[in-house]
């Protein structure tokens, strides 16, 4: 029997359409489960707080929009694992186990209207990473790198992405550069000084350049500023970096959680 053309091309979308189909039923079943035991757990532990459909009560927070709703999954885990300090919210790491945590985190998730979480398929390298977990808090929270540098599409523009730093610049190179900031510079991130007519300064990173002006990104990142060139004394190039020695004034754990959270991006 002979096979047109046609014939083949129409088997091959075939075969490609349910190949398809069965990588989503799989994906679909590894994503949710869990759901149901962490229903139960949520009923019998959680509930009480933030209400019945995570609609939040007097003594917890809506889960189903606001804060909770943006978490990401690592940050989701963390906080029901540690809990958040100054807050009702207390830590389940000692009542629950690992297990457990992923099947109330991925409830949380149904109640959201969202799929599942996956451990599976976290490339992040944070998901099993206690270390690592609370390295993403302080990034995003009172070591202040979040505000300067970015990840998964998310944080400042000041300073550099940082998506697969580790695998980019090496555990050592990227260790000295926490270190020491102002040794080694990211192209296109240097530090630039303005000094107006007036004597005055201003430091941050060099954005734009015309014949009439020249825009500075503040050192925090939330202005940009224009500056006309016939009120511009100089524009020079600075040898300090824009990072802040933050890393050195972080105690030793908390310089290892730092390493473990970027060194899992």
């Amino acid at each position: 029997m002979r096979v047109s053309g046609s014939d083949l091309v129409k088997f091959q979308s075939l075969l490609n359409s349910v190949l398809a189909s069965l990588v989503m039923a799989l994906t679909s079943f590894t994503v949710n489960a869990g759901v149901g035991e962490g229903q139960e757990l949520y009923n019998a532990y959680c509930q009480i707080c933030h209400g019945e459909l995570g609609e939040g009560q007097t003594m917890g927070k809506p889960l189903t929009d606001g804060m909770a709703n943006r978490l990401s999954d690592e940050d989701l885990l963390a906080v029901i694992t540690d809990g958040r300090a100054g807050t009702g919210m207390v830590a389940w790491a000692g009542s629950f186990s690992d297990e457990e945590i992923f099947d109330v985190a991925s409830y949380v998730r149904a109640l959201q209207g969202k799929p599942g979480l996956n451990l599976a398929t976290d490339d992040s390298g944070m998901a099993n990473n206690p270390m690592a977990l609370a390295g993403a808090e302080l990034f995003n929270g009172s070591a202040g790198c979040s505000n300067c540098h970015s990840y998964d599409d998310q944080g400042g523009n000041v300073g550099p992405v940082l998506d697969s730093v580790s695998s980019r610049l090496g555990e050592d190179a990227l260790l000295q550069v926490l270190l020491n900031p102002s040794a080694s510079i990211a192209s296109g991130y240097g530090a630039k000084v303005v000094e107006q007519a007036d004597g005055t300064t201003i430091r941050g990173r060099y954005r734009n350049d015309s014949e009439l002006a020249v825009q500075i990104q503040s050192e925090d990142g939330r202005r940009w500023v224009t500056y006309f060139k016939d009120r511009v004394k100089s524009v020079t190039d600075s040898d300090e970096s824009l990072m802040p020695d933050v890393f050195a004034t972080l105690g030793a754990e908390q310089q290892e959680q730092l390493l473990a959270f970027l060194n899992s991006l």
